[in-house]
């Protein structure tokens, strides 16, 4: 039996904006790295696994890069308005190929669904479309819809997957699932990668048990790893930095000298500064979402938290523009800095220290500031 698959990302049904939904930095979560792969690149890895090769992705593809794009899949890029009618139109694309069955996902959440159940479940109901729900019969956005019932189906397309033309088989799933309307959720789906929760691996070499570390990264002498972590594909990991708590540093990212990843996920192509301590956090786009404080904020200071290129000859460029900058401004420090003169052990044990001079009372503490750190960046 042909059976062929429509993948949407995008089309948010949580109420809300899409820019405040399933988004991260404005980008789909759907196209964010979890342990070194794309969440949609994972689906259609699991698609491909069962026997469905065929298939066509719908919606704002701008992050997703080609490198990452599987053989035998269309991608079609729609956003706004255009996505509902550019996924009916994929929808009569696969139709007209000669698939039997076409099945309709929404990325929105991520599941670990056994497809060849859901198929056979179909056919032996004679359903046309099958619609699969969670434990409490909440709609999951995934369906089988016979590929002859086109009017169906774009009746559902049109109706943005909220109602059926006509009755529906629902299909109760009990597996694994992650709604990813957050970035709360694309953390939680990588701890649960690490405790086993899903069927999720870390797309790296396991050095040590529990510790991951992929391809071309390099991990500098001094910095600590400690498990459960992984390390992305080219990432670099200065001296003395710590990885620890579940944490995932993806692909392309640097973590500066002395930084601390704590229960955190670091983004492609992200740099972060020296001497920070990032603690339950997504960490991407110069921005930070802080998971216990259920707050998002824009870092400016690109000391702190910097955006790096995703065009490698951009970032080559970028290291030699930096290179060439620093070494002339060493020099004339060097040469026109006067050096001070040698303070003798007595005085600088009788002398106060700078950093008492400096009120640490918690009284004085404006009422709205946090009584702990959002982030920390260290001396």
């Amino acid at each position: 039996m042909d059976v062929r698959a429509v993948v949407i990302v995008g089309g948010s049904q949580n109420g809300g904006s899409e820019n405040t939904h399933e988004r991260f930095g404005g980008v789909p979560i759907a196209l964010l790295d979890v342990l070194g792969i794309p969440v949609l690149d994972r689906v259609i890895d699991r698609l491909h696994a069962q026997g469905i090769s065929a298939a066509t992705v719908v919606g704002d593809l701008t992050q997703h890069r080609p490198g990452t794009r599987r053989p035998g899949v269309t991608y079609m890029h729609a956003v706004d308005g255009s996505l509902w009618r550019s996924a009916e139109a994929a929808f009569n694309d696969q139709a007209q190929a000669g698939a039997e069955l076409v099945l309709v996902i929404r990325l929105g959440s991520y599941t670990e669904l056994h497809y060849d159940h859901l198929i056979q479940f179909h056919l032996d109901q004679a359903a046309r479309v099958t619609a699969v729900v969670d434990a409490q019969g909440v709609l999951l956005d995934r369906f089988v819809i016979s590929a002859s019932r086109r009017n169906d189906a774009a009746f559902l397309f049109r109706s943005e997957l909220k109602q059926f033309r006509s009755g529906h088989t629902k299909y109760q799933y009990t597996g694994y699932c992650n709604r990813l309307k957050t970035a709360a959720g694309l953390r939680q789906l990588a701890i649960d990668a690490f405790a086993g929760d899903n069927e999720i691996k870390p797309a790296g070499n396991e050095i040590k048990p529990g510790v991951w570390v992929a391809d071309n990264a390099r991990v500098q002498r001094g910095a600590r790893l400690l498990a459960p972590c992984f390390i992305g594909a080219n990432a670099k990991v200065r001296a003395h930095a710590v990885i620890t708590r579940c944490s995932a540093v993806e692909r392309e990212t640097c973590v500066d000298f002395g930084t601390v990843v704590e229960n955190a996920t670091v983004l492609p192509y992200t740099s972060l500064g020296a001497g920070l301590d990032i603690m339950h956090s997504v960490v991407g786009f110069r921005r930070i979402a802080h998971l216990v404080r259920s707050a998002e904020v824009e870092i400016d200071d690109t000391k702190l938290i910097n955006a790096v290129s995703s065009a490698p000859h951009l970032r080559t460029l970028s290291h030699a523009a930096s290179l060439a900058a620093f070494l002339p401004r060493q020099l004339v420090h060097g040469l026109t800095t006067r050096r001070k003169k040698p303070v003798s052990l007595p005085e600088a044990v009788r002398a106060t220290s700078p950093a008492l001079k400096q009120s640490t009372s918690t009284a004085e503490r404006s009422e709205g500031e946090f009584d702990a750190p959002f982030m920390i960046a260290r001396r």
